[in-house]
């Protein structure tokens, strides 16, 4: 079921809903077809050697959520990813309550600029959400976008935004068209341009015992 709080159909009614150009593919983020999954501390204590076998080339993990929280597995998770040789970036989790200022700084504090690392990402979705810091779309779109230019102005790289074809629709089209997306649809292939697709949040991997979260880079299908 859609979940939209009542002051987010409020802006959404003010916003309007103008058709806009879809957002960019983000190609060249990733390999075409590269296959990836992303952990948190929800995934529990990760076997490592045992999750090499399965083949997997990029990682994204969990650093940050809102102003102060802080995923207490994240620096074991990358440590272990970075020596292993995967491609790996970290994410925030962004509390649409929260200024954006001062969520900004707790990623920033948590992951080290890095040379050769995948960009940083943000999850923006409306599951374990809250209502808008802003009263008005602007100024919550506002908003995000501080977040969106502290953070590309901190790793010289062009965040990657991790949504749902719901929030894609009524938040970030026609808005930020210029950030490659990273989109969660588990019924089907995204209908949108896209960098990396989270086709599956019940996967199975060996070295971790709770259901994975299972992503591919644009340019290969998942395998039923």
């Amino acid at each position: 079921m859609r979940l939209v709080f009542p002051v987010f159909a409020a802006l959404l009614a003010v916003a309007g809903c103008a058709p806009t150009p879809a957002p960019a593919a983000g190609g060249g983020l990733l390999p075409p077809g590269a296959r990836g999954i992303d952990l948190s501390h929800h995934n529990g204590r990760v076997n490592w050697d045992a999750l090499d076998t399965e083949g997997l080339d990029f990682m994204y993990l969990k650093a940050t959520e809102g102003r102060d929280w802080k995923d207490p597995d994240f620096q074991m998770n990358w440590r272990e990813a970075t020596r292993r040789g995967y491609d790996v970036g970290a994410y925030h989790f962004y509390i649409l309550c929260k200024p954006a200022k001062e969520q900004a700084v707790n990623f920033i504090q948590s992951v080290e600029v890095r040379d050769g690392t995948l960009p940083p990402a943000v999850d923006l979705e409306y599951a374990h959400n809250c209502e808008p810091y802003h009263r008005d779309a602007a100024g919550t779109r506002a908003e995000l976008q501080a977040f969106l230019d502290r953070l590309e102005a901190e790793y010289s790289a062009i965040p990657v935004i991790y949504t749902t074809p719901e929030f894609h629709a009524d938040w970030i089209a026609g808005h930020f068209d210029r950030y490659p997306l990273w989109i969660r649809s588990v019924e089907g292939a995204p209908d949108m341009p896209y960098a990396i697709w989270q086709h599956s949040m019940r996967g199975k991997m060996a070295g971790i015992d709770s259901d994975v979260d299972l992503n591919r880079a644009a340019g290969g299908m998942p395998e039923e």
